[in-house]
């Protein structure tokens, strides 16, 4: 082989090794997103288009009810280190958001059809990045565990919840007519 086509090869090489390191890290960096978001696309692959709106409807539902439940204090007292009270604090989340989430697969059932992979890709995104800010601002799951620097910047400022508050919501609107 002449040297021309050994140098193109090893830059070849050199550049896909850059790449899958890239790629590596970079998926290393959001790996709970995107583990959090191919969960609720299988769920939604099972459920449908119905269960795939009801839970991000009941998404707001729980948080509502969680926001306001009379007792949340003092059931999460009862752990003692912040990993028990997040623990706590998210399975009383899940437990106030399934009858929420019952109800409105009743009501959707019956009206909705199928939606497209893309758009139960991106309704799943949505609903989990919307879940990942629900994590840092109301468990307080950050004070656990350290996320990396890009899932923190996404997440982390104040500022930020809004929009991943009606980001579920801008996509019902969009994709699920």
């Amino acid at each position: 082989m002449p040297e021309g086509i050994d140098g193109v090869a090893l830059q070849v090489s050199s550049v896909a090794t850059s790449f899958a390191a890239d790629a590596w890290v970079w998926g290393g960096n959001f790996l709970i997103l995107i583990v959090l978001t191919v969960a609720i696309l299988f769920f939604a692959m099972h459920q449908g288009a119905s269960g795939l709106i009801s839970l991000n409807i009941a998404v707001y539902a729980g948080y509502a009810l969680y926001s306001v439940f009379p007792y949340r204090e003092g059931i999460l007292s009862v752990g003692g280190t912040p990993l028990i009270q997040a623990i706590i604090s998210v399975a009383l989340f899940i437990g106030l958001m399934a009858v929420p989430f019952m109800i409105s697969l009743r009501l959707t059932a019956p009206s909705f059809g199928q939606l497209s992979i893309i758009q139960n890709l991106i309704l799943s995104l949505v609903a989990a990045c919307f879940m990942l800010a629900l994590a840092y601002h109301v468990f307080e799951i950050s004070n656990i565990y350290q996320f990396p620097d890009p899932l923190n910047g996404l997440f982390e400022p104040e500022g930020y919840f809004f929009y991943w508050f009606i980001a579920p919501l801008a996509g019902l609107y969009f994709l699920a007519r």
